[in-house]
């Protein structure tokens, strides 16, 4: 029987264009094995190409600072395709959890657009992977004569793009928003535990019937048991089925996650930013 660390592998995917350190760094910080690199080959060119050298020393640059014990696994593909890249990254990630317990991480910020549209989307479709965002601290073009000279043209600004083709529809795919009640009500019991009063299903009852997202008819089922075993049914279950809330076993009390506190920064909020009770 082979020996168990109890450490689970580790696995970052990327995409390089025309950026290294956002690709390279996250690898040395997660402390990666194998890295999955999305690039572009330009077939109709027989020359090496710009972006076989942004590639290449993406590599270069893993090996130096990770050593030998890095995988790097490369996949060549259009990375202008957003189903093609959605593919791709759904493939990765099958492949990887089917040879054992891991941890991936799936870089969302460097690539096109449509990989990191298509990146993040996988990675909310698959259990245990986490997407990833990396800023830039610094830029290589930063003084007023260097941007001029790279996104100028006859003294006005133009960017890295000149010319675009027509614009292509991506395919929409159905990912459903969270019921509003779950949501609404989840908002409910932060309430209450940020005000430190209690927040027991008596407590919660009455302001979600208030709100008008209670839905068991009064005179059925009604009274404070039969309450209480609703909103455990309603509510708690489907929290804890997501992983919205954990359970405090020693004040047996529920409090959200961090998953949870996502869901009521993200859903059901006003325009202004305000929440929408």
């Amino acid at each position: 029987m082979p020996y168990d660390s109890g450490r689970k592998r580790r696995v970052m995917i990327a995409c390089v264009t025309f950026e290294t350190c956002k690709v390279t760094d996250p690898v040395k910080y997660y402390g990666c094995e194998t890295v999955h690199i999305i690039h572009y080959v330009k077939a109709s060119s027989p020359k090496k190409s710009v972006f076989s050298d942004f590639y290449e020393r993406v590599c270069e640059i893993i090996r130096s600072e990770n050593g030998d014990s890095v995988e790097i696994v490369e996949h060549v593909g259009s990375v202008s395709d957003f189903t093609r890249m959605l593919s791709t990254v759904l493939s990765i990630i099958e492949k990887e959890q089917s040879e054992g317990d891991c941890d991936i991480f799936v870089n969302i910020s460097a690539g096109s657009p449509e990989y990191s549209a298509a990146s993040a989307i996988a990675a909310m479709m698959s259990e245990n992977v986490l997407p990833f965002s990396v800023n830039s601290r610094e830029y290589s073009v930063s003084t007023d004569e260097e941007i001029i000279s790279a996104y100028y043209r006859d003294g006005k600004p133009v960017g890295l793009t000149s010319a675009t083709y027509d614009p292509r529809k991506m395919p929409k795919y159905s990912i459903d928003k969270p019921p509003e009640h779950l949501i609404r009500g989840l908002r409910v019991l932060k309430e209450l535990n940020d005000s430190k009063k209690r927040a027991k299903s008596t407590d919660i009852i009455p302001i979600l019937k208030e709100r008008g997202i209670w839905f068991r008819e009064n005179g059925v089922g009604s009274g404070k048991q039969s309450d209480t075993v609703n909103f455990h049914r309603d509510y708690v279950s489907k929290w804890l089925e997501n992983g919205w809330v954990y359970k405090d076993t020693l004040r047996k009390r529920f409090f959200l996650t961090d998953e949870g506190e996502n869901m009521i920064k993200t859903f059901y909020v006003l325009e202004n930013g305000k929440i929408d009770f």
